[in-house]
């Protein structure tokens, strides 16, 4: 009991796929420890009971052909899926132990199950925001680093390790293969499987896979930066975080379409906590206590990989977290309305503290917002608050006279 509550991080995983050496030995292989709490791992589905290969299948047959009404009510929503996951707890060999399997080999390799489904969304992306007209070269090249793997890059480039996300043995030929799928697959079946109808199977298949990619993307350059940086302090962090807000920052200097600053600091304060944390519980805890053995070989602090029970729990919450949001049960994310409160909104412990200057009332800001995406003023809410700061009924006022004007208009 006392290795299991013990503190630990979770795995790392980028472009790069946290490499041990310069030729990628280990890209490709994932390896982990035999067993996890017990449990014997194995990714090959098709070692398990035929019995449980027949009841994957018709897992999937009952997702491709569920009802309308599934998808569209939530408490069916979430009665469907609860009962598919407890038909999966039958069967583990088929469904549950192969995916616990994948999620720690993330620690040394970059999976198939998790880079082919990111290049699929990043390329569904770019066509989606540019559609079908695009020249091929556009976008097989310039998707490939403002939404396949830009992020890695630039954390890469600028933390000052070597960019080895184009000689990665398996990310140009995963890139090529779901480029491919996505422009010419049979009937259009991948991309519009994905992006016309977002409550498919497919969709909530690929964006499971997405959210793993995501939330391991800065881990593993946290992990990397701290086995070869003599600085185990900010580096690692930064690393992270470039490598989380990186291909965002391409987005948005390039103009994307819905690329926009708000975007922009919800992906930096998630993965900034993402980092922090994972900073927090394995490089932290690896060189605050070299001489525990045990806890050392706990979290594989020879590579600051990170605990298994630690790669679990926060992989597959931050998966559950993604799904509720798609689901329209949550929104937001828990680190970024945590850092909103404590530093942008100036509320909770800082106002009463009186840490830094006075922030704008929650309710003000919300109806700032609104008023603003009504409008369509030509500033943001943001560049508005600045510029009002401190006369922010001033700024409501001159928006709702704007609104009526715009109303008055609509209605000559």
């Amino acid at each position: 009991m006392k290795r299991f509550f013990q503190p630990s991080g979770i795995p790392g995983r980028s472009s790069t796929a946290s490499h041990f050496d310069a030729n990628h030995a280990t890209a490709t292989s994932g390896t982990a420890d035999e067993t996890f709490y017990g449990i014997a791992l194995s990714n090959d589905v098709l070692s398990a009971p035929q019995w449980q290969i027949v009841g994957v299948c018709l897992i999937v047959l009952a997702i491709i052909f569920q009802p309308k009404m599934f998808h569209q009510r939530n408490d069916l929503k979430l009665a469907f899926w609860g009962t598919l996951l407890g038909i999966c707890c039958a069967m583990p060999e088929a469904t549950l132990i192969p995916m616990l399997s994948n999620i720690l080999y993330t620690r040394t390799a970059y999976p198939y199950i998790v880079v082919i489904p990111h290049c699929i969304v990043s390329a569904a992306i770019y066509r989606s925001k540019h559609g079908n007209n695009v020249h091929y070269l556009q976008n097989l090249i310039v998707s490939f680093f403002l939404y396949g793997f830009g992020g890695s890059i630039v954390s890469d480039l600028l933390i000052g390790l070597p960019a080895t996300a184009l000689s990665h043995p398996r990310i140009i030929p995963c890139w090529i293969l779901g480029w491919t799928l996505v422009w010419f697959s049979p009937m259009d079946i991948v991309y519009n499987g994905y992006a016309n109808n977002p409550s498919s199977a497919m969709a909530y298949f690929l964006k499971v896979c997405e959210a793993i990619d995501a939330v391991t993307t800065p881990m593993g350059r946290v992990s990397r930066s701290a086995r070869e940086l003599r600085n185990k302090v900010t580096a690692p962090i930064v690393a992270g975080l470039l490598a989380g807000v990186g291909g965002g920052s391409l987005r948005h200097i390039a103009g994307e379409p819905g690329s926009n600053i708000a975007v922009l600091e919800g992906a930096f304060w998630k993965t900034l906590g993402y980092s922090m944390l994972w900073w927090g519980l394995t490089v932290y805890r690896c060189d605050s206590a070299e001489e525990d053995i045990e806890m050392q070989q706990w979290n594989h602090c020879d590579s600051y990989g990170g605990s298994d029970l630690a790669r679990v729990v926060i992989v597959c919450g931050h998966v559950l977290w993604t799904l509720l949001v798609e689901m329209g049960l949550a929104t937001g994310h828990p680190f970024v309305w945590t850092c909103k409160k404590l530093f942008v909104e100036r509320t909770e412990i800082p106002r009463i503290l009186r840490l830094g200057p006075a922030g704008v009332n929650p309710a003000i800001r919300a109806e700032v917002y609104k008023l603003v995406e009504e409008t369509n003023a030509p500033k943001s809410a943001d560049e508005l608050l600045k510029i009002y700061h401190g006369r922010e009924e001033d700024l409501i006022h001159s928006l709702k006279k704007m609104k009526s004007k715009q109303s008055t208009k609509k209605d000559e």
